[in-house]
């Protein structure tokens, strides 16, 4: 992103001590206000989340993940996990 861009994008990734592959993801604005449901700069940036989290969740699978977990912060009510059925 560039300094002037509405949103910055922070992912950070790595195995739990129960080897899961635990992705914390985050959506932020630098004046901290978020921009209303609905509109076109917040799917931007849920987009932009998006994109990042599934690159996240390739790298982890490059390094031998079975089992993933997905945080999104500020959103402490939404938590995803998924199993790998293959493995």
């Amino acid at each position: 992103m560039t300094e002037d861009a509405p949103f910055t994008i922070s992912v950070e990734a790595g195995f739990d001590e129960d080897g899961i592959w635990v992705i914390d993801a985050r959506l932020s604005c630098p004046d901290g206000m978020v921009p209303p449901f609905g509109s076109s700069l917040l799917g931007l940036g849920r987009l932009a989340l998006l994109e990042a989290i599934a690159r996240e969740g390739w790298r982890g699978r490059s390094l031998g993940a079975k089992r993933v977990r997905v945080h999104l912060e500020g959103h402490d009510q939404v938590g995803v996990e998924f199993n790998d059925p293959n493995g």
